[in-house]
């Protein structure tokens, strides 16, 4: 029994929820209030910027956001971010983050809270 216990192999990976309960609200939001739009969850930077420059590309490599909206013809029209209390004291790194997809071409949108589908299509139309 021993022996068996050393040369079993552990699991090193393990599934997780791909957003929180509140980023699945938001996410549902979303997608009653823009049914025509594709709402991509969980984007990499990688994904969206790039740049010539390594020690640039290291400043965003792991860095994801919230939600991405696409129209019919698959571009982005916007970015969105939902704060949760987690963001609380983090106020810099998020107004870095912003600004690093504003440079390249994105309108971002924060919401602390999960907007009506009215709003929303006001704010992200």
């Amino acid at each position: 029994m021993l022996l068996q216990h050393l040369f079993w192999k552990r699991q090193q990976f393990y599934k997780k929820p791909l957003i929180t309960a509140f980023e699945q609200k938001m996410f549902i939001r979303l997608n009653e209030a823009l049914p025509e739009h594709h709402i991509l969850a969980q984007v990499a930077f990688s994904a969206l910027i790039t740049s010539n420059h390594f020690k640039i590309r290291q400043q965003f490599n792991r860095k994801v956001t919230d939600f991405v909206v696409l129209n019919r013809e698959m571009r982005v029209i916007a970015i969105v971010e939902l704060d949760d209390p987690s963001h609380i004291g983090k106020e810099d790194e998020d107004q870095q983050r912003d600004a690093m997809l504003t440079e390249a071409g994105y309108t971002v949108f924060r919401y602390t809270s999960i907007p009506s589908a009215r709003e929303l299509r006001k704010d992200l139309l």
